[in-house]
């Protein structure tokens, strides 16, 4: 990018170093003359001087820095790709009660219906102090009047309603047993699940709807929908839900133990293995990636095939929001750290319609979650990823804590033994946990967070997502089902300049000169290879109109000692003039610079 009108020739002759100045004529284009071969043609680095910019980016110091193939979040909160990601998740554990299913949705799916505002948070547009999100989920909207919302699924398994706060709403078919027997109350003699009131004292009158299945669920608890226990609008869209579910289903039951059974029968699919092996007991490849049931299966029976799901490249920019959907016993007991969800609040926070169901929603956005933190404390929890979890371990003082690596403080455990011994087994990448906290922070509206990343390092290609899987925050271990996500880029970075040298139909360039500039990070296990080509035919021209040439051919080009290279390109015809670097990871997470490029040429007539 710095002119360089003539170039030095240093020769070396003993310990004396004579400089000599190798002057070349300027280039005059219309004439071929051979022009200054090493006149620099590459002006500063901008994005309008790109043909392409494939997995890297253009810094403020007009530099090109590879995007890290290995990407990791730091938030639960905010999972946002940089850059398209191919994804795969795999299954590691689950010791629960309750039967889960997990999902995902993209922010943009969501902010395109008008459920979230462009801040992130949960709209209420019909005014009815529900947001629309949690009311589309239940299908709480009524069937008519101000406040009605279509429904979400093909048609209503019940069709009560109730009012509530001087609104109408329709009573949720996955709160309702199979003969949609009413559910709504106002119970006198609540306990307020708001922090420091949870004594009998601070006790309030307050709307209940929905009721839990006292044992075998049947038909009960059902939108209908494709699955029967997942709320159509966490589905995959199909013609179940009247093409109206916006969810990806990764995992559609976590059971993983010694039985065959789910709670209450409130499984999605049916349990139908009774071995505890890191394998979920359900047929995992008999359904897509988002969750439809496919016409071919891959691999029929349940085998280890089935502890992975590839969810394909997710895009660049999107924020994924993952959901826990748990299937257990609804309780409003805080001395057990349960709670009903809360639909309804007022300006003080307090709950003014609870929800009780079966059937819980949790997002890994904290703020969206239903079901309040009643206790209060930021942060909710903090755990030591490389330390075995105790249940007796409290507080963290306690002799089955362990030191964080670098200090003196000590944490509690955060997954048992027989996750830890899983991870660090091949199908894992023998993972072994640091000893650093991982930390869940309060969203800051008094409701309970319930997922939790565990980041491996910033050397990795992988992360944890574990969930705590009770409304209120039941124990609070936030290792109830977990996960292991593994992401890298799908593609090699690349670089493509425009094209650098005017057109001149009768002149072909002879001789190319490049000098390079780049580097790697000092922290780079595996460097990135970076080789670069020169091409002179980058357009193709036709009747006076020329296109970017998709397909040059390219001349590989190899650097001497100073980063130096002359190549006789003599053999292409064109004067079309343009340079590419292709950037391939190694096996490891790495981002490398480049910070200049000097480019010029040499040209001579056409031959016929």
């Amino acid at each position: 990018m710095s002119l360089n009108p003539s170039r030095l020739l240093a020769l070396v002759a003993g310990s004396a170093l004579f400089v000599i100045p190798s002057p070349r004529p300027a280039h005059a284009a219309d004439t071929c003359g051979p022009g200054d071969l090493y006149e620099d043609v590459q002006p500063a680095f901008t994005a309008a001087g790109f043909d392409q910019l494939q997995q890297v980016t253009l810094t403020p110091q007009k530099t090109l820095r590879s995007v890290n193939p290995f990407w990791t979040p730091t938030s639960v909160d905010s999972i946002v790709f940089p850059s398209d990601q191919n994804v795969t998740i795999s299954f590691v554990y689950e010791s629960a009660g309750a039967s889960h299913a997990l999902g995902y949705l993209y922010m943009s799916d969501l902010r395109a219906r008008g459920y979230v505002n462009a801040q992130g948070d949960l709209v209420d547009a019909n005014g009815n102090g529900v947001a629309d999100l949690h009311e589309d989920l239940y299908n709480l909207a009524p069937p008519s009047g101000a406040q009605a919302r279509p429904y979400i699924g093909v048609s209503p398994r019940c069709s009560r309603t109730f009012t509530s706060g001087g609104f109408s709403y329709r009573q949720p078919d996955l709160a309702l047993n199979a003969t949609c027997a009413s559910a709504f109350i106002t119970h006198p003699d609540l306990t307020d699940a708001r922090p420091g009131r949870t004594s009998s004292s601070y006790n309030i009158t307050v709307d209940v709807v929905g009721s839990s299945p006292p044992g075998a669920a049947g038909t009960g608890y059902s939108d209908n929908g494709l699955f029967t226990r997942i709320p159509n609008l966490l589905e995959p869209a199909h013609a179940s839900n009247n093409h109206m579910g916006i969810g990806h289903l990764a995992f559609l039951l976590t059971d993983d133990d010694s039985d065959t059974v789910t709670f209450q029968g409130l499984g999605t699919v049916t349990d139908v293995m009774d071995l505890n092996d890191g394998v979920p007991d359900y047929d995992v490849s008999a359904y897509d990636s988002h969750g439809r049931p496919r016409t071919s299966n891959p691999d029929p029976g349940i085998t280890t095939y089935d502890r992975t799901v590839d969810l394909g490249v997710i895009p660049g920019g999107q924020e994924v929001v993952f959901f826990l959907i748990s299937a257990f016993d609804s309780s409003h007991n805080t001395d057990n750290g349960t709670v009903y969800p809360c639909l309804r609040r007022d300006a003080d926070l307090k709950c003014t319609l609870h929800l009780r169901t079966p059937l819980n929603v949790f997002f890994s956005k904290a703020k969206w979650n239903l079901d309040q933190d009643f206790m209060g404390q930021n942060p909710v929890v903090s755990r030591n990823m490389g330390c075995d979890y105790n249940e007796a371990c409290t507080p963290a003082s306690s002799r089955y804590a362990c030191t964080l690596a670098g200090t003196t403080q000590k944490m509690c455990g955060w997954l048992d033994d027989w996750t830890r011994e899983r991870l660090a087994t091949l199908p894992y990448g023998n993972t072994t946990l640091p000893m650093a906290a991982t930390t869940v922070a309060a969203p800051g509206n008094l409701v309970m967070p319930h997922a939790v990343l565990g980041n491996v390092g910033p050397a990795s290609d992988r992360w944890l997502l574990a969930f705590e899987d009770l409304p209120g925050g039941g124990d609070r271990d936030f290792n109830d089902v977990v996960f292991m996500l593994r992401n890298w880029a799908p593609t090699a970075g690349r670089v493509r300049s425009t094209v650098l040298s005017p057109a001149a139909p009768s002149c072909t360039i002879q001789q190319v000169y490049i000098h390079k500039d780049d580097a790697q990070d000092p922290s780079c296990a595996a460097p990135v290879a970076i080789n670069y080509s020169v091409a002179t035919d980058c357009r193709v021209c036709l009747a006076g109109t020329c296109v970017t040439n998709p397909s040059p051919t390219w001349h590989p080009v190899t650097f001497d000692w100073n980063r130096d290279a002359v190549l006789d390109v003599s053999s292409t015809r064109g004067h079309q003039l343009c340079w590419k670097a292709d950037l391939t990871a190694g096996n490891g997470p790495c981002q490398a610079t480049i910070n200049n490029v000097d480019i010029g040429y040499e040209s001579g007539p056409v031959v016929p």
